[in-house]
């Protein structure tokens, strides 16, 4: 009896721990685009589309300010999951507008631009640059497809190590598990994150169809910039406003060179 105890718990551990591992580092499947047949408003018109940084302190209406502020008029759709890794954000593109999280009207928009900020929560999982590129990659292909510009922020440089300390021992393990069998047991680096990206835009022609703003103009150093985090993973509100400024600037550039 006891034996067959012992090996119920060893199963169920085993279950519990495999379809943990697949729902945190398996990539999602290419989804079928829809069809749409909408037309695209008259004026600038702007999509932002990510994690929880889209919806903290009212970001799309900083930007449309931040762009008034320059003499710009804007239209501005957003859509934020917070928590979310580049995997969901790249599934919400293609929930129904009903569904929680959904940023499939962002697309039916048809907006001129569409800011992704994602990625801080792949890093902060430690799920690895070729889960965050891939996924991605399959964003940017999907707002392509609609003719949507991709202007895609940098990762940021947030508080990766002091975010770390902060994990319960079960997500402390299953990251440096992560980093033992995808990376030798190496630390992933925010740096890495992005070169991949550069390098798989790069080697699918997509590195001039793409627009990328440099997080570095706001903060490359977490640690002397602080000030501007509300958390290891968040701005504050003062960085916000940096932040809008440093988006609206992106745009106003990008506008101009159209």
């Amino acid at each position: 009896m006891k034996k067959k105890i012992v090996l119920s718990i060893v199963l169920l551990t085993g279950v519990f721990c495999f379809v943990y591992f697949w729902n945190k580092y398996s990539y999602a499947g290419e989804e079928n685009y829809f069809s749409s047949d909408t037309k695209p408003e008259t004026g600038l018109q702007i999509g932002i589309i990510g994690d929880s940084w889209v919806v903290r302190q009212n970001l799309d209406s900083l930007l449309e300010k931040k762009l008034l502020d320059k003499g710009v008029q804007s239209e501005i759709y957003s859509s934020g999951n917070p928590g979310a890794k580049t995997k969901r954000i790249y599934e919400n593109l293609f929930k129904d507008d009903g569904e929680e999280f959904s940023s499939k009207k962002v697309i039916e928009k048809k907006p001129d631009y569409c800011i992704v900020i994602a990625g801080v929560n792949d890093a902060a999982t430690h799920v690895g640059p070729e889960f965050y590129t891939h996924h991605m990659v399959m964003i940017i292909k999907t707002l392509l497809h609609y003719n949507i510009k991709p202007v895609v922020v940098s990762l940021p440089e947030f508080g990766v190590e002091e975010n770390f300390k902060n994990k319960n021992i079960i997500s402390s393990l299953s990251n440096r598990g992560a980093e033992l069998f995808l990376n030798g047991g190496t630390e992933f680096k925010i740096p890495d994150y992005r070169n991949a990206l550069l390098e798989e835009l790069k080697r699918n022609g997509l590195d001039k169809k793409v627009a990328i703003l440099n997080f570095d103009e706001i903060s490359r150093d977490f640690d002397k910039n602080r000030d501007l985090y509300a958390d290891p993973l968040h701005l504050n509100k003062q960085g916000y406003q940096k932040f809008s400024e440093f988006l609206a600037k992106g745009i106003v550039n990008l506008a101009e060179t159209k």
